[in-house]
């Protein structure tokens, strides 16, 4: 190996968070999976209550996944509007990616969990009731609605001032969040389950520009991930569940340090799969995590839903669960697939009959 050669490969490359991205989607979507797939472990494993608290807790740390989802989005679109700086084009792109899947879907929903009448429902299909009710079905859409509006201003500012403008927009949202929590607590319960969120978003934004900028690091970095997520998953997870069962401290505050170590898992998890993979080779692997990665979306919003209005429906006898999530998630899987098929085919003829879509 030459000079040039040996410092290319000096440090850990960030573009292997872009180059991972369809293997770290597909980890990400079957977190999200196993974390709505509510078995119960201890009837699953009455003989190993140890180990049933360990899949228990192991399911629960699963919700970092909408954590990864959010920092892979915001990686993403940092290079979508680097790359085409038209708003007109990156509002088109980001509308008809999400808006046709999650309208169909919310659409449905809400019909079928009956209505006060018109007003409330359309409350609830256009997300106005997550901000003013907390209704809580497609809060991570509503998330994901508002950041993508906002976010051609969150570029613009990590663009020009880097981790100065992206620490400077994260200690807006945790002052904001803070401030909502002590004065309005009531509307703070109501979307805390999003505004925790944002700051990984904005990581990923600035991640983007890492990327882009071919940013290496030592891989050390790597291994001091690897240990804050082992010490945060562990004992931070063994605390917070001691203090909540003791009452030692309050509720509200015990949800929040969740989120926060969320966050911290989010993070830590998506550069150390990015490193994981990033040398992968095509094998059954890492073609089954891209091939789930690809209907990520629409396994989200399909999974849990299905989940809950089949469970009075299907009946396996099965005390722990385990085997009616497993069909839930086979039913998934073609549903989804069906429902990409539907919304690609509909964008195609009603947005992109003239052009070619990127992807």
């Amino acid at each position: 190996m030459d000079k040039k050669c040996a410092q290319k490969d000096k440090g850990f490359s960030l573009s292997a968070l872009s180059n991972t991205r369809g293997y770290v989607m597909g980890i990400a979507t079957l977190m999200i999976v196993f974390f709505h797939s509510y078995i119960n472990f201890e009837k699953l494993m009455p003989d190993a209550p140890g180990w049933a608290l360990f899949f228990d807790r192991f399911r629960q740390l699963c919700v970092c996944g909408v954590d990864i989802f959010l920092i892979l989005s915001g990686i993403g679109l940092y290079y979508s509007l680097s790359k085409n700086k038209s708003l007109k084009e990156f509002y088109k792109k980001r509308a008809t990616r999400i808006l046709p899947a999650v309208m169909l879907v919310s659409i449905y929903w809400f019909a079928q969990k009956g209505s006060t009448g018109i007003g409330p429902y359309l409350k609830n299909v256009t997300f106005i009731s997550f901000y003013t009710d907390g209704v809580r079905y497609f809060w991570y859409f509503a998330l994901i609605i508002f950041l993508y509006a906002i976010y051609p201003l969150i570029h613009k500012l990590i663009e020009h001032t880097g981790v100065y403008g992206a620490l400077a927009l994260i200690a807006v949202t945790v002052t904001g969040t803070l401030m909502l929590k002590k004065f309005d607590y009531q509307q703070y319960l109501y979307i805390e389950i999003a505004l925790t969120r944002i700051p990984v978003f904005i990581v990923g934004a600035w991640l983007g520009k890492l990327v882009k900028d071919g940013v290496r690091i030592p891989y050390f970095v790597i291994a001091i991930m690897a240990v804050t997520f082992i010490i945060t998953a562990f004992i931070g997870y063994y605390y917070l569940a001691k203090w909540n069962v003791n009452n030692t401290i309050n509720s509200g505050t015990v949800t929040l340090l969740k989120r926060i170590t969320g966050n911290i898992h989010g993070i830590t998890l998506t550069f150390i799969f990015a490193a994981l993979f990033r040398k992968c080779k095509k094998n059954a692997l890492s073609t089954f995590l891209t091939w789930i990665g690809v209907y990520s979306m629409e396994l989200y919003l399909v999974h849990e839903k299905l989940g809950i209005l089949m469970y009075t429906k299907i009946t396996t006898g099965d005390p722990s669960h385990i085997l009616y999530y497993g069909i839930i998630f086979i039913l998934s899987i073609p549903i989804a697939m069906a429902l990409k098929a539907y919304t690609d085919n509909l964008n195609k003829n009603l947005f992109y009959k003239n052009s070619k879509k990127e992807m």
